[in-house]
């Protein structure tokens, strides 16, 4: 008859010190990468963020172009969302405990507010001007912009896209389907929920670390 092999050890394993050394081994691993993390994800999350900004901003036409009347706007904004992706910035900070912060868009827009495509110098019959045209898209809500002047969709000659004038007389604003706030504008609802996307490229970078 045949007797079962029983092994007795009495070997104890630390199961805490096991653990804390496996932590320790594997922040230094990503330590020393921090530096390619970084890179990657610079770029990998800029592409990312370009294509949400593709496919979720609108397409400016018809009667919503005529009233903002930056006959150019959609070009400009492709061009914005080049500049937004490409300065994409994300920093991870070594410690007890890895931290890691990603900068889009600054919280008061400066950044994109700031860039040539952002306004709109004009010169007609009537002076010349600046269109501040994605402030008003990004903040200025449903408010009056341009007091004393409303818009008329009458097709003209004189009209920068062909599409309407400014008329004497009430107060024009955003068109409401593109009037947004800083919490809620064109740009926020692109980029909604795109923790998700940045949260599974951070975990496909760490695995390929930790490989």
């Amino acid at each position: 008859m045949e007797k079962g092999l029983r092994m007795a050890t009495n070997i104890k394993i630390n199961n805490k010190d096991l653990l804390k050394d496996i932590d320790k081994q594997l922040k230094k691993l990503i330590n020393k990468n921090i530096p390619k993390m970084q890179r990657i994800l610079n770029e990998k999350i800029g592409d990312i963020v370009f294509q949400r900004l593709v496919n979720g901003l609108p397409v400016i036409q018809g009667n919503d172009l005529a009233e903002i009347g930056v006959p150019d706007i959609n070009s400009r904004l492709i061009s914005i969302m080049q500049t937004i992706s490409r300065n994409v910035r994300i920093k991870i900070s070594p410690g007890k405990q890895l931290r890691m912060t990603i900068n889009i868009i600054e919280e008061d827009y400066s950044d994109v507010l700031s860039l040539p495509d952002a306004v709109y110098a004009y010169t007609s019959s009537r002076g010349s001007g600046i269109l501040e045209w994605l402030k008003w898209i990004l903040l200025g809500g449903n408010g009056t912009i341009i007091g004393g002047f409303d818009f008329s969709p009458a097709p003209s000659p004189f009209s920068r896209t062909g599409g309407g004038l400014m008329v004497a007389g009430g107060g024009w604003s955003v068109p409401s389907n593109l009037a947004g706030t800083s919490q809620n504008n064109i740009l926020t609802r692109a980029l909604d929920n795109i923790e998700k996307d940045i949260r599974a490229i951070v975990d496909q970078e760490l695995q390929r670390i930790l490989k």
